[in-house]
């Protein structure tokens, strides 16, 4: 897959939108993951919740969870990497996480915030709500950069 040159100077917005053309052909997109913000500081993403993404009770299966959180978690973490070679894409090496509800329906929205940007190594915390706002998950995740050269 060839990835068009890294933008530079884009909002939050801006680079969400980039971020969403390429979805395409992932398996973000094939779960209808959609990138809202992706910044320095945090980067948001939504999924509608619908069939094929449940378990055999009708609730969100915790794979569509993990998939949404590290999506978010990755977007924040590119946003770090500004002017990011694919060789260079932020891997998750590490994911740990809590669910602590879940719902049969509406919408996920997964925040991310970056607890630590290192030159290798980028933490991030995440956050899963329902559209109410109830908490449905929390996601600690560290993602490897490999360095140029």
């Amino acid at each position: 897959m060839k990835i068009d040159p890294w933008p530079t100077e884009l909002s939050p917005r801006e680079l969400a939108a980039w971020l969403n053309r390429r979805l395409d052909g992932t398996l973000m997109g094939h779960l209808g993951i959609r990138v809202v913000e992706a910044g320095k500081e945090r980067a948001v993403a939504e999924l509608p919740v619908r069939s094929g993404l449940l378990t055999l009770t009708g609730h969100v299966h915790t794979g569509t969870m993990v998939s949404l959180a590290d999506t978010t978690a990755t977007c924040a973490a590119i946003a770090i990497c500004e002017g990011w070679k694919p060789e260079r894409f932020p891997v998750a090496i590490a994911l740990s996480i809590q669910i602590v509800g879940n719902v049969q329906q509406g919408i996920l929205r997964a925040e991310s915030a970056i607890a630590h940007a290192g030159r290798t190594l980028i933490a991030a915390e995440t956050r899963i709500t329902s559209d109410s706002g109830r908490l449905l998950a929390i996601m600690n995740s560290t993602h490897f950069v490999r360095q140029q050269g």
